[in-house]
């Protein structure tokens, strides 16, 4: 599965951001495998601190390689690259609702890197976290203007 690449943005579609990673991430069959389900709650769990895939193999009692092929079949991702999505998913939920800043949000979603964050942010929106949320705010004034009218 590719990543998906989130073309220029308007001010009005950056509040539904969050809303189509999320969508991006969620398992693609419907009858999700116990302990790819338990994977997922730890990662969910877990996401301010860095974790292994030997550690998240521990939780669901299987081999790292084992547990890569079944979570890759039942998900369409890498452990790795679900638990970034997650990662991202909930630093824009963060970035449009809260004024946290950029180095509180990087500790809330797990990283002690700058530059990774960036890199991985500009990867998924293709904007920097600064911009992002300057446009999930202009759209959620446009949004009560419209509202209040």
């Amino acid at each position: 599965m590719s990543i998906p690449k989130k073309g220029s943005k308007s001010a009005k579609s950056a509040s539904k951001e969050s809303e189509r990673l999320k969508d991006s991430v969620a398992p693609k069959s419907t009858s999700s495998n116990p302990r790819v389900t338990t994977v997922i709650e730890f990662m969910e769990a877990n996401l301010d601190r860095k974790i292994s895939l030997s550690e998240m193999a521990g939780v669901a009692n299987l081999s790292r390689s084992h547990l890569s092929h079944l979570f890759k079949t039942q998900t369409g991702l890498s452990p790795g690259e679900y638990v970034r999505r997650l990662r991202m998913d909930k630093a824009t939920h963060l970035l449009a609702t809260t004024l946290l800043s950029i180095k509180q949000i990087m500790a809330i979603t797990g990283y002690g890197n700058r530059s990774d964050f960036l890199r991985h942010f500009k990867r998924y929106y293709e904007v920097t976290p600064t911009e992002y949320r300057n446009r999930a705010y202009i759209a959620k004034r446009r949004q009560t203007n419209r509202e209040n009218t």
